[in-house]
């Protein structure tokens, strides 16, 4: 696929645009990847229409797949299809860093540490985390107006959602997503067909048994108005009088019967119209796009890297003081292995982190409680471990901090780079859009349950779940 990159702004103009759509993101996207979600697809989708919630839906889907955070890779991916590479970089430091800076800061300052997050700052994380809720669900209710409008999505979101809240394993994401696919490609491509064959065959047996009846019948009122007409004349006359009164009576009824039989559907179509599908400008710019070819290039680039993270581990002998070359080749080994996002590297880094004696686990649980209080993506994180075990080695926090922030976020980010002229060149096949319906309501089941799941989450940690269930209420209906 030929680059449009011709066919976009000045790049001025595209990072004036970025900067003001991703500039206050990195200040106000609290609550995790759940509430990042509902965010970006009400301020890109709902406000600004830089893609259809289709498109939004899908791009989702695709970094619920990947390796990585999904919520960061999502919103890297919409200022990439927007404004291009140097833009979509833009705009990841713009959602990143402010909480990446906190973080390195927290690590270099709170190596030594020996107490535990105050309560009011618990308190604190759990407001923030109640608004989130309403967030999420609003975001749910939004995409489900556009991604769940017939039986199969409906019952493929159903699915998705009640097993995922019931389920934690890191593969059943991908995996509910490619079986939806599959599930939605059969059904679309041979029992639909299948289905309205046996429909199209039931009403041409009606109309047969029908037609049948209606010749039956008609001798009987043949003779039955031969016998009238043989009486008299003036008889016939009047008869035929009366059937011209009656035919021009009943067309005009027929007429007006007919027009309001079709005020009423049009009507009816109108009310069935979903009110809140939200679909791109029409007049709005082309998507940019990039050749497959460059798509292979950021593949490989990833592939190699991969196995130069690999060979460090595996060549580098462990030690309990952090070096440079196992700390970045660590963190983009997680980085290019993790699926399902914050919730699921936490134990992963913990091994890798405290059981290799970089830090204590009560320096990894201070961090731990403190990126879960500040806004931007749970993989900041990874900036506050890098500081600390660098600092416990004796080494500079700070670029230790900015190895693992690089290490973390760059395989998921060049993985999406090397996905996305794919999706662009595939999506507009029939059979792939078969397979989106069934992924794209199998993402919303995702966010349905994100909802319980972040409800559950935040009155874990104690409080009152009657105070959190206002705060979340209120958010819902100020939102909405």
């Amino acid at each position: 696929m030929a680059s449009h990159s011709n066919n976009l702004p000045p790049l001025k103009d595209r990072i004036v645009e970025i900067f003001t759509t991703y500039f206050k993101l990195g200040y106000t996207t609290f609550g995790g990847p759940a509430a990042h979600i509902a965010i970006l697809y009400d301020d890109i989708v709902v406000n600004r229409q830089w893609i259809s919630s289709e498109q939004f839906t899908e791009l989702f889907a695709i970094c619920q797949a990947l390796p990585g955070p999904a919520s960061t890779e999502l919103a890297y991916s919409l200022a990439l299809v927007r404004s291009g590479f140097l833009c979509s970089i833009f705009a990841f430091l713009l959602w990143s860093i402010p909480g990446a800076i906190v973080m390195t800061v927290a690590g270099v300052l709170i190596a030594n540490i020996k107490e535990g997050i105050p309560l009011w700052a618990t308190r604190l994380e759990q407001g923030l985390a109640s608004a989130s809720i309403g967030l999420v669900a609003l975001a749910a209710y939004r995409m489900s107006t556009t991604l769940a409008t017939d039986k199969l999505t409906r019952i493929l979101a159903l699915v998705s959602g009640s097993v995922s809240a019931l389920y934690t394993a890191p593969w059943l994401l991908p995996v509910m997503m490619i079986v939806g696919g599959l599930i939605s490609f059969v059904f679309d491509t041979f029992l639909t067909p299948l289905f309205n064959n046996m429909k199209e065959k039931r009403k041409g047996q009606k109309g047969q048994d029908l037609e049948q009846g209606h010749v039956v019948k008609q001798p009987e009122s043949s003779d039955a108005l031969d016998s009238g007409a043989l009486d008299s004349e003036h008889v016939r006359r009047e008869s035929s009088v009366d059937l011209k009164e009656i035919e021009e009576n009943g067309e005009k009824a027929t007429s007006v019967h007919g027009s309001l039989r079709s005020r009423s559907k049009a009507d009816h179509a109108v009310q069935e119209e979903p009110q809140d599908d939200v679909k791109v400008d029409p007049t709005a710019r082309k998507l940019f796009s990039y050749s497959k070819k460059l798509g292979v290039v950021f593949f490989l680039i990833f592939l190699v890297l991969l196995i130069v993270a690999v060979l460090v581990r595996a060549l580098v002998p462990t030690s309990s003081n952090a070096e440079y070359g196992p700390l970045v080749s660590t963190f983009y080994f997680v980085g290019s292995i993790i699926f399902g996002g914050g919730p699921v590297i936490i134990p992963l880094l913990k091994s890798y982190t405290v059981d290799s004696g970089w830090m204590t686990d009560q320096q990894f649980l201070v961090g731990l409680a403190l990126i879960q209080s500040l806004p931007g993506p749970n993989f900041n994180f990874a900036c506050f471990l890098g500081a600390v075990a660098m600092v416990n080695a004796n080494g500079n926090g700070v670029v230790g901090a900015i190895l693992c922030y690089l290490g973390i976020f760059f395989p998921g980010l060049v993985l999406k780079n090397a996905i996305i002229p794919f999706w662009q060149y595939v999506r507009e096949h029939s059979a792939v859009k078969k397979v989106f319906r069934g992924v794209n309501a199998c993402a919303l089941g995702l966010v349905f349950s994100a909802t319980w799941l972040l409800w559950v989450q935040t009155n874990l940690m104690g409080g009152s779940s009657g105070y959190h269930g206002v705060i979340a209420s209120a958010a819902f209906v100020a939102s909405g």
